[in-house]
């Protein structure tokens, strides 16, 4: 993982640095009025901005990126500089591989909350990253609850783990999970994570996170073309960013009982693989017929959420880089987020743009669930039909496995993962929801 490393700008030596310079604006003449970076002298420069533009900063550390620099001391003049402004700048620096060297016009204490708010999203960002060889199912898990416990401690609160997996009791309640992990050596498993914030083990669930952790989706027999497959190590973001933001909101002081859910498996080809046609029997009752292998997060998604309404949970918050319909709905810089009210929680919006983060509302409707009725059971994990809109009929299925008087909202991450790069972001995992969720669960701004 890179260094990085910020500093007050009182607390350094200006020489060690580039200074940079941000105004406001198009580059002057006789640059072209689209130049990012203007020359001032020695290990000087001007970086030109649109303070319009979401998220700026973010957009100004990318283009120091781009440009090679990463030793930069930020005079950011008479544009206000916040600390999650200077934490959305360090993200749009990280590429993977560089260290990160830079000083704000903050004070010390403002530079170590944002050191602490960065490097967190980015082990996060990391652990996304991580290849299959390295992150199985289980060790997925251990990592999660490892980061979680840390937080818990320094706060004086207790995080607990149970791992549900083969030979354990209720592993035979994961119907989901075994046919999603059938095909692979790495077994599926569902962690429990449980969030304590003042060490007492009673009291109701305020909110259960369930989250897909995928750790490697090959597509199953519905195998992925070669230009989608080379991503898809990062499948179990939803699981990953859950696990970050319930870590950074434990570092902001969460007094609410949390109980996070990890539905990890790895969708690989086997002879022992699910197929097109099988039937799969859930708990609740529901029986679901394998339409596509592909659409394997759904299948693991559901026995979270059906635990999590087993356990009497308050609201329940799912994440998932579920369908590619998402994206093609609202791009990859977005969150796509349903609820059977189409109406979003206040404190849920507020998290999200007080975060600079974007959430879009997308429809659910009872009729969306016409596309994914099955003639062999009740439902098929695959929606089809003319006019099938593929990440609300996920959703809708989804809404099969949770208790309707249980409030509920499901997030579909197309922006967990930039392939390409963008304004924002190099290319790879983003840690995206990371900040605003974590703002959901503790109430905290930063």
């Amino acid at each position: 993982m890179p260094k990085i490393k910020v500093s007050s700008v009182k607390n350094v030596n200006a020489d060690e640095f580039i200074y940079v310079k941000l105004k406001d604006g198009d580059a002057p003449k006789p640059f072209n009025k689209k130049a990012k970076l203007i020359p001032e002298g020695k290990n000087s420069v001007s970086l030109m901005v649109n303070k319009e533009n979401f998220r700026f900063y973010q957009e100004a550390g990318r283009s120091l990126c781009n440009l090679g620099i990463n030793n930069a001391l930020i005079d950011s003049g008479d544009i206000p500089l916040s600390v999650l402004d200077a934490v959305w700048m360090i993200q749009g620096m990280y590429d993977g591989k560089s260290d990160i060297n830079i000083a704000f016009a903050l004070l010390k204490k403002d530079c170590d909350k944002v050191a602490g708010i960065s490097d967190l999203i980015i082990d996060f960002r990391e652990l996304a990253d991580s290849d299959s060889k390295t992150t199985t199912p289980e060790s997925l898990v251990k990592e999660v609850f490892s980061k979680v416990k840390k937080a818990a401690d320094k706060k004086g609160g207790e995080a607990t783990l149970k791992l549900i997996k083969k030979g354990h009791k209720d592993y035979h309640e994961c119907v989901g999970l075994q046919a999603v992990g059938r095909g692979s050596d790495n077994l599926p498993c569902l962690g429990i994570i449980d969030y304590f914030p003042d060490g007492k083990k009673d009291g109701d669930i305020d909110i259960s996170l369930v989250g897909k952790g995928i750790t490697f989706d090959s597509g199953g027999y519905d195998i992925k073309p070669p230009s989608y497959m080379s991503s898809m190590h990062s499948d179990k973001s939803g699981a990953v960013y859950l696990g970050g933001a319930l870590t950074l909101a434990i570092l902001q002081g969460l007094k609410k009982r949390v109980r996070l859910y990890l539905c990890c498996a790895e969708n690989m080809l086997s002879g022992k693989s699910m197929l097109p046609g099988d039937i799969i029997s859930y708990p609740n009752g529901v029986k679901v017929e394998i339409g596509n292998t592909d659409a394997e997060g759904r299948l693991v998604l559901a026995d979270g959420l059906i635990h999590a309404c087993k356990a009497k949970s308050k609201f329940i918050l799912d994440a998932a880089t579920l369908t590619g319909a998402a994206k093609i709905a609202i791009g990859r810089d977005m969150c796509a987020a349903f609820t059977p009210s189409n109406e979003l929680p206040l404190d849920l919006q507020h998290a999200f743009k007080d975060s600079m983060e974007e959430l879009w509302l997308l429809p659910m409707r009872p009729y969306f669930k016409r596309f994914i009725l099955s003639k062999r059971a009740d439902i098929s994990n695959a929606g089809t039909g003319d006019g099938n809109p593929g990440a609300s009929s996920a959703a809708e299925f989804l809404h099969c496995f949770v208790e309707k008087d249980i409030p509920w909202v499901h997030l579909d991450l197309a922006c967990a993962y930039q392939k390409e790069g963008s304004a924002f972001y190099a290319p790879g995992a983003t840690g995206a929801t990371i900040l605003a969720l974590a703002q959901f669960l503790s109430g905290k701004k930063y």
